[in-house]
């Protein structure tokens, strides 16, 4: 076969193969985006990207914000909508190449796809957590052949998912980086609280140089703003004492599945909350199962006693309820920390239970103790390409915030059932606790 037939039979192949310049692929996620995925339908397509369909954003949230629903499929596609136009801009202005804003914008794709189910709430239960240099390099391993399918370089993910190259910090950058800018949009359009922060302000003034993400001080108020918005998030969602109380009790009942089959914990990585809660149903330990139904009809643990810094006894919500507020100083909060393990407060429920009388199973030990992590971190600003610090320039600012979030510490002992009986005994309990933590 030669001449012309070969010829056409040559361009015919070649035009097959290439992207047809009709075809267009997007998938539409809220608030209001468009995600272009052709070229990332193989890491999308592929069963463990598919598995973040079945895992919430914000775990047990929803119990309390019933619109939180939203997953980490939602999310790891704004993530990457929004890496992939910020690095295309800086590879157009001259700070990223080509190759490091392809790679980057996988990275942001995939830096969620170690998590667990219901988001955070096993890794305490398990050896790793979820973030993207932990289970997340497990799991990236079975991508390479997707990522270079995709146009990736795995390799080069890697490190950047390792953190040994400072791009990580475009998606991961505590205050400005792509995965904060996202989920505080989707999860302020799901929840209803707060408002929308203005992402395109930040987004035309922020430059990634010398390793860091830093925003123009035309813009600076922008990004106060956003840390603001973040703060506020915190208050009234992620800390919210109802969420975190569900967010325990979830945690309770794995623990207590775990040890009722003898679950390898590294198997709980490869599962979804769906699948999950599926083993708490089928379990037939009545005291399971009686939480399992305590958490499917919402009947959540109420608190009868709470402890608090002494000067910040006056934030706890009582409205008429059966609680009794205890003021105690930094360093109690600093011991419970060290007895702040799922195993050592199934210790300490089991304590409390004998103590009034009650089944273990009841009791719930919820502490919040360390809000002052979810403090920002430093915002960095430019002048002409001099790049400025916030903590050096505004340090008041800083340390107000990190005041602020001081009210929120806490420890919460509830019981599903009547929080009279907790409230009657509270200063035994709240004796028997203090004795526990020297």
């Amino acid at each position: 076969m030669s001449g012309p037939f070969l010829f056409n039979k040559v361009v015919l192949v070649l035009y097959l193969s290439m992207p047809n310049k009709f075809y267009k692929k997007y998938i539409r996620i809220p608030p209001s985006e468009s995600i272009d995925i052709r070229d990332i339908l193989p890491i999308i397509n592929h069963p463990l990207f598919q598995r973040l369909l079945h895992i919430s954003q914000l775990g047990t949230t929803q119990t309390v914000f019933p619109g939180a629903v939203h997953n980490r499929f939602e999310h790891a596609l704004g993530v990457y909508g929004k890496t992939i136009k910020f690095a295309r801009r800086m590879a157009n202005e001259g700070f990223l190449t080509r190759k490091e804003a392809k790679n980057v914008a996988l990275f942001g794709l995939l830096h969620d796809i170690g998590h667990g189910p219901f988001s955070h709430v096993i890794e305490e239960l398990t050896p790793i957590s979820g973030d993207e240099n932990e289970n997340g390099l497990v799991l990236l391993e079975f991508f390479k052949k997707e990522i270079k399918a995709a146009g990736g370089d795995y390799e080069f993910i890697r490190k950047i998912a390792t953190h040994k190259n400072p791009l990580y910090k475009i998606v991961m950058d505590k205050n400005v980086g792509m995965d904060k800018l996202d989920y505080l949009e989707r999860d302020v359009y799901h929840t209803g609280f707060g408002q929308r922060p203005d992402i395109e302000s930040i987004f035309n003034y922020l430059v990634f140089i010398k390793g860091q993400l830093v925003i123009d001080k035309k813009s600076l108020e922008a990004a106060k703003q956003m840390q603001r918005l973040y703060i506020y998030m915190y208050k009234e969602v992620y800390l919210h004492k109802s969420a975190l109380i569900s967010q325990r009790f979830i945690q309770k009942m794995i623990a207590m599945l775990i040890g009722l089959d003898k679950l390898d914990t590294r198997e709980l990585w490869r599962m979804n909350d769906k699948e999950l809660m599926a083993l708490i149903y089928i379990n037939k330990n009545k005291d399971l199962q009686f939480l399992y139904n305590s958490y499917k009809n919402r009947v959540l643990p109420s608190a009868g006693l709470v402890i608090r810094l002494k000067t910040r006894e006056f934030k706890e919500r009582i409205a008429g309820k059966e609680i009794k507020v205890v003021g105690e100083d930094v360093k109690f909060f600093q011991k419970f920390m060290n007895h702040a393990s799922p195993h050592d407060l199934e210790s300490l429920e089991s304590k409390v239970a004998a103590l009034v009388k009650q089944p273990a199973h009841k009791i719930v030990i919820v502490p919040t103790l360390t809000p002052w992590r979810f403090v920002p971190q430093d915002i960095l600003y430019h002048d002409n390409g001099r790049i400025l610090s916030i903590k050096d320039t505004q340090k008041e600012y800083f340390e107000a915030l990190r005041s602020e979030m001081s009210d929120y510490m806490a420890v919460r002992v509830c019981i599903i059932g009547d929080r009279s009986v907790i409230y009657r005994n509270s200063l035994k309990i709240y004796e028997l606790i203090k004795g526990e933590v020297r």
